[in-house]
């Protein structure tokens, strides 16, 4: 791991995990993978992976020392769960769902300007809006009450913070997912699952 962290790494970083995410709306999976392997890499390269257990196996969030490298691991995180639901592999997905959520949670109150902590009440709302279509896809007898409890308090947040447009856009973007396997929350219309929260 190198102290002296090149200034641009962060923003070729979140550049690169951005043109994956385009990468998987347009199902061009091998150029998404392509671009997070990569990203991951250098990231790692630069500042090794990030802790997400602390002392005595308790959960703390993924520790990130600056915004901007909040940035770049957020989104990382966000979209390689995109990705793997795109390959229709729920599981997978759930971890880096996860893992986006907790790099953003301690930014909500800690970042040093008004329009951080917006941002990063943004991006964690985005990652629970995934978080919860990922756990409706899950073959699970809890996965419908998770994923209901986690969109509920998602959608709760979204309305504190007045990031209506994000829902939308979540909702065009998830629309463009494989369909859900059979036996999961998600199967049956309408899709994507958080629409059957919304009022009529």
């Amino acid at each position: 791991m190198t102290t002296d962290i090149p200034p641009d790494v962060y923003i070729h970083a979140l550049n690169r995990v951005q043109e994956a995410f385009q990468a998987c709306l347009r199902h061009d999976e091998h150029h998404a993978q392509e671009l997070l392997q990569h990203t991951r890499n250098e990231l790692k390269r630069y500042t090794g992976d990030l802790p997400i257990v602390g002392h005595a196996g308790k959960d703390v969030p993924f520790l990130t020392n600056t915004f901007v490298e909040a940035q770049a691991w957020g989104w990382l995180e966000f979209v390689s769960g995109a990705y793997q639901l795109w390959r229709e592999r729920p599981g997978a997905a759930l971890v880096h769902f996860k893992r986006a959520w907790r790099i953003w949670r301690p930014w909500n109150t800690s970042a040093s300007q008004a329009a951080e902590q917006l941002e990063a009440r943004r991006e964690k709302v985005r990652a629970g809006l995934w978080l919860g279509e990922a756990w409706a896809r899950v073959m699970s007898d809890r996965a419908p009450q998770t994923s209901q409890a986690i969109l509920r308090t998602t959608l709760v947040e979204l309305q504190r913070i007045q990031v209506l447009d994000l829902l939308q856009e979540t909702l065009t973007q998830q629309a463009t997912l494989p369909p859900a396997p059979p036996g999961s929350p998600a199967y049956r219309p309408p899709i994507p699952y958080v629409r059957r929260l919304l009022p009529a």
